[in-house]
């Protein structure tokens, strides 16, 4: 029996221009395609803000951590403003290890 929820990505639209991806689960190397997909996805659209719910993530490898860097990247390329609306306190430990907690902006 599996503990943990599986990896689920969920685009929502807060306001016209801006797409928020809920992501839930665990964020690795497995799951890394379904959220590079629904990152891709999101910057294809006429965006002027990507955000990124992560407070429902419970796991993430060096690989899930691409993927958000690749989201911050991919946005600022496309003038796109990024923005991370909410994380767990173990990832944000974990972006403060790396020391991302401050080029992501985490919400306080």
């Amino acid at each position: 029996m599996q503990d943990t929820p599986p990896f689920q990505v969920e685009a929502l639209v807060p306001e016209p221009g801006a797409v928020r991806l809920v992501m839930i689960g665990e964020l690795d190397y497995s799951m890394v395609d379904e959220a590079s997909a629904a990152v891709a996805k999101a910057l294809a659209e006429d965006l002027r803000l990507l955000e990124l719910d992560l407070s429902g993530l419970e796991f993430v490898d060096s690989s899930g951590m691409a993927v958000l860097m690749n989201a911050y990247t991919g946005a600022g390329e496309r003038g796109v403003a990024f923005r991370i609306t909410a994380v767990t306190p173990y990832l944000r430990h974990l972006l403060e290890v790396i020391a991302l907690d401050d080029v992501l902006d985490l919400p306080r």
